[in-house]
Order: C-alpha cells, then sequence, then structure tokens
C-alpha cells in the first residue's frame, strides 16, 4: 500500500516560477533528500510538490535576507 501513496503523491504538480539573475542563467539545480532536478528558469514550470516547497521556501529566504539588509543599511 505504500507504493500506491508514494506514487499518487509523485503524480502531484505545481507551477513555480524562477527568475532568471543574469541572461546566462538558464536553469537551476534543485535537490530533495537525494533526488535532484534542473529546473528552467525565467518561466513558468510544472515539477513535483516536494521541488515546488523548496523553491518556495528558498524564494521566502531570499526576500527575507534582501528586506533585513535593506533595513540596516539605511540605517534603520
Amino acid at each position: 500500500m505504500a507504493n500506491i501513496n508514494n506514487a499518487a503523491e509523485a503524480a502531484k504538480k505545481k507551477t513555480v516560477f524562477i527568475p532568471r539573475q543574469n541572461k546566462n542563467d538558464t536553469e537551476r539545480y534543485v535537490a530533495v533528500n537525494g533526488e535532484n532536478m534542473l529546473i528552467q528558469t525565467g518561466k513558468s514550470v510544472e515539477v513535483p510538490l516536494r521541488f515546488a516547497e523548496v523553491i518556495e521556501n528558498s524564494q521566502r529566504q531570499d526576500a527575507a535576507a534582501e528586506a533585513f539588509i535593506e533595513t540596516f543599511a539605511t540605517g534603520g
């Protein structure tokens, strides 16, 4: 029965967008529990939920870091 649950979980996907950092930034390497994939940047792509969660967490952390830097760079 575990195989059925794993197969159902693997079938769930979500659309994500990873912005390009420069013109040569065409893909991003993402790894989750020993599984990895290259995800195209600069356009919306569909990925398994476990990879989408990692990407979204990374984007939230980037935004928090940027806000922190901006706060202290302005003396604030």
